[in-house]
């Protein structure tokens, strides 16, 4: 588990390191931790991280414009904000944080946050598909498909590095699912609710930038669906 702190007072990054190691070590894990003093050099990292925590304000690139600028370059590493400025909050949702913890950092709140994240990422549901470009057969983790689409008999499943294929039917696909955030929004197409970056009566613009259309008569449960999910997510970063 490759781990990146990013704050400029070495006090924080410290202590949770300390914080985040033990909580590693106690589940049998093992956690390896980069510093980083300010959102420039984390950006001038190559290294893909698992999990990101970052302060907000600090001296050089703040941790808005830092985790901007990697959604930008389509990084989608879980991102934990560590600040003293509660006000923040509702923009790191807008770079899709996972979530947001308020200095210090209490012992509870970071051990509900990495129990989540473990839930999330290492725990997640996952699906047997095919990659036809070397002829495998891949075990893919739910939360990383953007969404399905039916083609044929067949269905085409997309990620932010590949697309695989589900040698069955588009609803059998969606009996597989065991994950929530999942919508048919048509016939022909399923989304994670995720990756939704706005949408109208008529289609759905996701975070790579792709449209999928809505049907008609799915749009008002879809709408009903995606506001609860956002609000959920929204409580689960407080």
């Amino acid at each position: 588990m490759k781990i990146a702190i990013c704050d400029d007072e070495k006090i924080y990054r410290l202590d949770l390191i300390k914080k985040t190691d033990d909580y590693f070590r106690n589940i049998g894990m093992d956690a390896v931790f980069f510093e980083f003093s300010d959102g420039n050099e984390l950006m001038d990292s190559n290294i893909d991280f698992d999990l990101i925590f970052i302060d907000h304000k600090m001296k050089n690139r703040n941790g808005l414009d830092a985790v901007t600028h990697l959604r930008a370059r389509g990084n989608d590493t879980h991102v934990i904000f560590v600040s003293s400025y509660k006000d923040i909050v509702f923009d790191s949702m807008k770079v899709k944080a996972f979530r947001f913890l308020i200095k210090p950092v209490a012992d509870d709140k970071l051990r509900e946050a990495l129990d989540s994240f473990i839930k999330e990422t290492v725990r997640c549901p996952s699906v047997l598909v095919h990659d036809d470009s070397n002829l495998a057969v891949c075990n893919i983790k739910e939360n990383s498909i953007i969404y399905a689409q039916a083609e044929n008999v067949y269905t085409k499943i997309f990620t932010k590095d590949n697309a695989y294929v589900f040698r069955n039917t588009l609803s059998k696909f969606e009996e597989e699912l065991k994950s929530s955030f999942f919508f048919r929004v048509h016939r022909s197409y399923i989304v994670n609710l995720s990756y939704i970056e706005r949408f109208s009566k008529t289609d759905i613009l996701l975070s790579t930038q792709e449209k999928v259309p809505i049907s008609k008569k799915r749009y008002k449960p879809f709408r009903e669906d995606f506001f609860e999910f956002v609000k959920k997510e929204s409580l689960n970063k407080i």
